[in-house]
């Protein structure tokens, strides 16, 4: 049988400047995160208005989190997307409790970023 998997995406808006926000979603302190956890943050791609950041963590025993984080261009503003996939049992008695801590994510990276 198929390990569980459960995927999780959450999509705001900033009109915060594209170079902080770059700058501080590089930076290895993630106090805004619900699970910060300890793997570093993996560039994919980074050009001059858009940043791509992929992670994989173990949350959890038997969970593992695959994560991207996206900033582009908007309009007049920034778009911050956060699309993590969950592979393990655990997930089945987790993701409820994951949600709910991680639908403010963006909200309080924003406000860090002051």
């Amino acid at each position: 049988m198929k390990r569980p998997l459960w995927h999780l995406e959450l999509v705001r808006t900033t009109d915060a400047p594209f170079d902080v926000v770059a700058l501080a979603l590089l930076e290895p302190q993630r106090t805004w995160h619900p699970r910060p956890g300890r793997s570093p943050l993996r560039v994919l791609s980074h050009t001059g208005d858009t940043l791509e950041l992929a992670q994989t963590e173990a949350p959890c025993w038997g969970v593992q989190e695959e994560a991207i984080y996206r900033v582009e261009p908007h309009g007049d503003r920034l778009l911050l997307t956060y699309h993590a996939r969950f592979k393990g049992w655990p997930v089945l008695l987790l993701m409820g409790y994951w949600r709910l801590k991680s639908h403010r994510i963006w909200e309080r990276f924003v406000e860090g970023l002051g």
